[in-house]
């Protein structure tokens, strides 16, 4: 039975170009983890204020929201790997600039916004780009699976980088500066798995100006009613309850009495009960049950935070933490996998850039729940994020039940969309 479980959960890893793709991946994302913590800390050190660690996640939210939706587009008409090449190149040299700011102590929180700016806008290509790619890596019967284990793979850096984060800037020779010297050396490995892949597929254009392919994908959501709600639960959920880092650094200080830096133990709790749920659900990614699941998720999350928001001490709050990761794990596992299913291959970039939306839009909000939390409090501001949460995953419930398999007909086929010729 374990053995089943196994080549069920980890099938995609048995392609190798996909298996060199996933190291890759989750080596850019164990820095793009490692900075989310150690951005806050900065930002909140510079000023003691929740309200600049939502200023400095304001510059990736705006950047996001610029350029995903041209991102897609992007993902869909030009090579992947040349994509991925550039952006992480272009990401790892970011880091190694903010990292020598802070040696030199010329670090500012408005440089530091500069830097999320440009992670944003670069994040805005390369992830539709690699989420489309894993499309040409792996048949279709098993991308359900290639596509959840690239969320595994995510979600097992957000346990592994904390950690790494939090022990890097303990130590007084490296700090925060080196930590993110450290982040930016891990892209010469991202870069080097990128160079052992081959050439993605070339791509037919068919004529068409970005205007029209942008409104292509727009369309293809829209005329799909079950990856519509799909995609609006995700960006809806996000937006609302993944903010919470933001007033963790105050939270620690402020109503538990303990430092910012420790914000890397609970960011760490959350990650490893995420990891644990996501790998047991990767399986689950291409059955009936996901939607089920993935509504599961979005409840525990809501009921975790409040968990969180009425913890008396910090050991109540790693446990809080702990539901949290699970929440999160599942949703996001289950939604991105839902999402690519219920789409067609040849709108993957420009629905994933869609998705995207949500980190954009998240970061974007991150700003004002920080300064809620200035004004009203953490343990409050805690509390509305949990309530906007579970109103949105008990709408989509309601709204999902007359789209399920069973209790309604299948989808009418209606006008196809048109196709890239060369199937990208």
């Amino acid at each position: 039975m374990v053995g089943a479980w196994l080549a069920r959960t980890f099938k995609a890893l048995e392609y190798r170009d996909y298996r060199v793709l996933w190291i890759g991946t989750s080596l850019a994302f164990l820095a793009f983890m490692m900075s989310s913590v150690v951005q806050a800390v900065v930002a909140f050190d510079l000023t003691g204020r929740n309200g600049a660690v939502g200023f400095v996640s304001l510059g990736m939210g705006v950047a996001t929201v610029v350029v995903a939706p041209f991102g897609g587009v992007v993902a869909d008409r030009f090579p992947k790997k040349r994509l991925l090449l550039a952006g992480q190149t272009v990401i790892g040299l970011t880091f190694g600039a903010v990292g020598m700011l802070i040696v030199f102590d010329l670090i500012t929180i408005p440089l530091l916004a500069l830097s999320t700016l440009v992670m944003g806008a670069m994040f805005s290509f390369i992830g539709p780009a690699r989420q489309a790619w894993v499309g040409e890596l792996v048949p279709e019967r098993d991308l359900a699976n290639g596509i959840a284990l690239q969320q595994v793979g995510m979600t097992m850096t957000r346990v592994i980088g904390p950690f790494i984060a939090a022990g890097l800037i303990g130590l007084p020779f490296v700090g925060t500066g080196g930590t993110y010297l450290f982040m930016a050396g891990l892209f010469v490995f991202v870069i080097g798995s990128l160079a052992m892949l081959p050439s993605s597929r070339a791509v037919a254009r068919g004529g068409r100006s970005f205007r029209e392919d942008m409104a292509l994908g727009i369309r293809h959501i829209r005329e799909r009613a079950r990856l519509m709600l799909a995609v609006v639960t995700f960006i809806g959920v996000i937006m609302a309850g993944f903010s919470y880092f933001v007033v963790l650094p105050g939270f620690l200080e402020n109503e538990l009495g303990r430092s910012s830096k420790d914000m890397a133990l609970l960011m760490a709790a959350g990650a490893a009960s995420g990891f644990v749920v996501s790998l047991g659900v990767a399986g689950l990614a291409g059955s009936r049950h996901a939607w089920v699941l993935m509504v599961a998720g979005g409840v525990v999350l809501g009921g975790s935070l409040v968990g969180l928001a009425a913890a008396p001490g910090f050991g109540v709050a790693v446990l809080a933490m702990l539901a949290v990761g699970a929440g999160t794990g599942a949703f996001q596992v289950l939604n991105t996998a839902i999402v690519m299913r219920e789409a067609d291959p040849a709108y993957h970039g420009r629905v994933m850039s869609l998705v995207m939306l949500a980190w954009g839009v998240n970061g974007l909000v991150a700003y004002p729940f920080g300064a809620l939390a200035d004004r009203i409090g953490e343990r409050e501001t805690l509390a509305v994020m949990a309530a906007g949460v579970l109103t949105i995953v008990g709408v989509a419930w309601a709204a999902s039940v007359p789209l399920r398999p069973g209790a309604r007909a299948v989808e009418a086929e209606g006008e196809r969309l048109p196709r890239p010729a060369g199937g990208d």
